[in-house]
């Protein structure tokens, strides 16, 4: 039994001292760890803010594919884009103005555009003599004076008259020679352009039958012999209407204060047009002479395309 107990101490004491050896190895194992860990933290400084912001920003540009630049197509499509947008410029010298107010009248009489009509001349005067207080109301009639001369015309669309001395409103052939100013200006969405014509007088006789006044060039119906819906009654139109009865008369009419105002749309088409001058005419027979006095009106409007 002795020797029973002696082997079993004797292999109690080698598994005590194995168990410290390994303890003792572990930590001899340990502690190097620890330095080398230290020392590598000593010799790779830390970066500072700054530097690691600005790794991150080159980090993301990288990251981000660069925009590429437009193409001279998409440039030149942008400007047109923004061409397109702006508002048409007003016209501003006369010239400018005159060729605008010539472009939406013949535009109205190339489109055969419908509309309504109204002349009257108001404002009469007279001063007849004895020997023509007889005939007042020829010369009323003659000029469209009074609201019994009154004059109106409706015209439909497309349906103008074959003959051109019958179509109530023609092509205006205005000149800078023919005006006095032209002048434009905004009405909501319309320009007004105001044309100020100048004076002109006519001589109707059995050997003058013309007239080519510039109030009758700007869209008013007007011709060489006497009709009911000429608007301007010049010396011939007015000589053709009595040189039946005195062949040997002598008319001279003259008119003054011309105006002519057209209100046009932003695509350039007549939405109204007013005409009004002071007309006077003087009348010569072999019984007598007489003037008559009045300011004429001249309306169109409500203008179909």
């Amino acid at each position: 039994m002795k020797k029973y107990l002696a082997v079993i101490l004797v292999l109690s004491m080698v598994f005590a001292l194995a168990a410290c050896g390994a303890k003792s190895g572990g930590e001899e194992t340990t502690a190097p760890e620890e330095s080398t860990s230290e020392a590598v933290t000593e010799e790779i400084p830390e970066a500072t803010a700054t530097e690691a912001e600005e790794e991150t920003e080159a980090s993301e540009e990288a990251a981000t594919p660069a925009e590429a630049p437009a193409t001279a197509t998409e440039a030149e499509q942008a400007e047109e884009t923004e061409e397109e947008t702006e508002p048409a410029k007003a016209p501003e010298t006369p010239a400018e103005v005159l060729a605008a107010y010539n472009e939406a009248v013949n535009g109205a009489c190339s489109a055969k555009a419908g509309f309504s009509k109204e002349r009257y001349t108001d404002n009469a005067n007279y001063n007849m003599g004895v020997a023509l207080n007889t005939f007042k109301s020829l010369v009323e009639k003659f000029i469209g004076i009074g609201d019994k001369n009154k004059y109106s015309e409706t015209v439909t669309k497309g349906q103008w008259a074959d003959d051109t001395m019958h179509q109530y409103l023609r092509k205006s052939t205005l000149t800078e020679a023919d005006i006095k100013n032209a002048a434009c200006t905004k009405e909501g969405d319309l320009y007004v352009y105001t044309i100020d014509i100048k004076d002109g007088s006519s001589v109707g006789n059995k050997n003058s039958k013309q007239s080519l006044n510039a109030i009758d060039k700007c869209g008013l119906c007007v011709g060489n012999e006497d009709k009911n819906y000429f608007d301007h009654k010049s010396g011939p139109v007015i000589y053709d209407a009595i040189g039946g009865t005195f062949e040997s008369a002598e008319i001279k009419e003259s008119y003054n204060s011309a105006k002519a105002v057209a209100k046009v749309d932003a695509d350039g088409k007549l939405v109204s047009l007013t005409v009004t001058f002071n007309i006077s005419v003087d009348i010569s027979v072999p019984v007598g002479n007489g003037t008559a006095t009045g300011t004429t009106h001249v309306i169109y409007k409500d203008f179909k395309y």
